[in-house]
């Protein structure tokens, strides 16, 4: 831990005094998710960037506690080099979660809701360079121990992938046309992740991961109505353990659901969003999110979606770049959710 603690501020400082426009927020705040009741979050977040440059480089240290005594601890740096031509991106997280289970699949019955203690640490890191304008190919690796604690001796977890490292190597593609990568309000982002997991990588379980993210972002009336939208996919394929099983609900995907209500080897959401600007300050959201888990691609069923909407308040903290306290009522089915965050969902 203290040398997690000095890594993490030699690299704030060195940033800080490198880069011509950077600014250090420190945020102190109580937030709250039905996943994990009333919590305290301190950050520490670094934007920086060369005036000339596009896009903000950042560094974000957390430290995160519950009421349901969760709590989490992490390093997340995206850091631009070289003119921009280069992107590392990483994560060094270790966390100790409650988490809910209802089963592998979407028609699982809310009633068989079993919960469990999550303690994973995980390492990550990915070098991205650009090919040409606005497009960005790198390779990635990712690292990660879990292990599952305070199950039912009855309950269904017992006879699920659980606990163990998970180590794989991957590529990664990223074309990016938006005006900002923080507070984007037009153009487009289209990420693509692959990762193959392998015992000769270390890992205990043998799998592939593919994700695909679609993001649009453009004003629809005098910069007073911002309309955004994303389309996101995830696929599993071979035996990979429930933790990282693709997921609906949480604060970002499908908001409305308990986070990991529905879990199964493939994921396909389509979320729309219309901010509606009251003050340069305060602007105010509607949402909805359909999509559905499936056992593989060719399950997949447009006619069989889950469905949520909501609406919220977006009030800025900070400026250059922007940044939001998001405030969200979300409604689905079956639950409903109210999230105190920072940051928007995509």
């Amino acid at each position: 831990m203290k040398k997690f603690l000095i890594t993490s501020l030699f690299l704030i400082l060195f940033c800080s005094g490198v880069y011509a426009q950077s600014k250090n927020i420190f945020f102190l705040f109580p937030f709250y998710m039905p996943e994990t009741s009333l919590g305290l979050v301190f950050t520490d977040i670094l934007h920086f960037k060369n005036s000339d440059h596009k896009y903000f480089s950042a560094l974000n240290f957390f430290a995160m506690y519950t009421l349901k005594n969760q709590f989490s601890i992490g390093v997340v740096p995206s850091i631009y080099l070289d003119d921009q031509n280069y992107l590392i991106e990483g994560k060094l997280i270790y966390t100790n979660f409650l988490r809910k289970f209802y089963g592998v699949g979407n028609e699982t019955d809310k009633n068989n809701e079993e919960e469990f203690v999550n303690r994973a640490h995980g390492f990550g890191i990915s070098v991205s360079r650009k090919i040409v304008k606005n497009l960005m190919l790198g390779v990635q690796y990712d690292l990660s121990d879990m292990t599952i604690q305070d199950t039912d001796d009855d309950g269904i977890l017992q006879y699920c992938k659980t606990n163990g490292v998970i180590s794989g190597f991957g590529f990664k593609a990223k074309f990016d046309t938006r005006n900002s990568n923080i507070y984007p309000t037009k153009g487009v982002l289209i990420k693509a992740d692959y990762v193959l997991y392998n015992n000769r990588f270390g890992s205990k379980y043998n799998y592939s991961s593919t994700k695909f993210d679609f993001r649009n972002y453009f004003y629809i009336y005098d910069k007073k109505l911002l309309f955004s939208y994303q389309l996101y996919g995830e696929s599993i394929n071979g035996v990979a353990p429930l933790q990282v099983l693709p997921a609906i609900g949480g604060s970002n995907l499908i908001r409305g659901f308990y986070a990991n209500r529905f879990v199964d080897n493939v994921l396909l959401t389509f979320q729309p969003e219309l901010k509606i600007k009251i003050t340069n300050s305060i602007w105010l959201a509607v949402f909805t999110g359909v999509g559905n888990v499936y056992e593989d691609l060719e399950d997949i069923d447009l006619r069989e979606i889950k469905t949520a909407t909501g609406f919220g308040a977006r009030i800025k903290i900070k400026d250059n770049p922007r940044m939001n306290f998001r405030i969200d009522f979300a409604f689905s089915n079956e639950s409903q959710g109210t999230y105190f965050t920072l940051m928007e969902a995509f």
